[in-house]
């Protein structure tokens, strides 16, 4: 790999693991924080299935818009999105907000999860991709095992809403980091 694809893997994988943490700290809490809003199982259950079935049907068009426009503007609009979208989780309180919420998170996080894995497969050379793709996903689910374990800690001590105002603001914050990568490099 050139040292302008391994710096940019470098930043890539900095900045996933920045969002692995926050979104560790919150993952838990945000199902029960979902849970509660949706007012009963069934409810939740259909939460959650908006969520996944729009997250399925982005995937193919952001794949292909990003082929077009590139990956990092993708990133940016998911990443503002996503932090929007933590802090209306913060003032909603019926049951419609909280399935518009969840079909607008399952939009991001269709393009976020389709433009990772892209912009993953563009910083990595074949011969090394696996070894490259697994160190990425350690480095990764590392750092959302760090959020998790510290996450029950900040909602003791802060409260619940407080974890959702602190990953909006870290979600935020650290996109200033893709700036660094250059798409059109190599």
């Amino acid at each position: 790999m050139s040292p302008s694809s391994v710096r940019n893997l470098r930043i890539f994988t900095t900045v996933s693991s920045v969002w692995a943490v926050v979104f560790g700290l919150i993952g838990p809490f945000y199902v029960v924080y979902v849970a509660r809003l949706s007012g009963g199982m069934e409810k939740l259950g259909f939460a959650f299935a908006i969520m996944i079935l729009l997250q399925s049907c982005t995937c193919y068009f952001a794949g292909r818009f990003s082929d077009k426009l590139g990956r990092r503007p993708f990133l940016f609009i998911t990443a503002y999105a996503d932090a929007v979208i933590l802090l209306l989780y913060t003032v909603i309180n019926q049951t419609y907000q909280l399935y518009l919420l969840q079909g607008i998170l399952g939009i991001t996080n269709g393009v976020s999860d389709t433009i990772s894995t892209s912009l993953l497969g563009d910083l990595t050379i074949k011969e090394k991709r696996g070894s490259s793709v697994g160190k990425f996903n350690a480095i990764v689910g590392l750092s959302s095992a760090v959020g998790l374990s510290l996450g029950g800690y900040m909602a003791k001590m802060y409260g619940l809403k407080s974890l959702f105002y602190l990953a909006s603001i870290v979600v935020v914050l650290s996109t200033a980091l893709l700036f660094f990568i250059r798409e059109d490099e190599d």
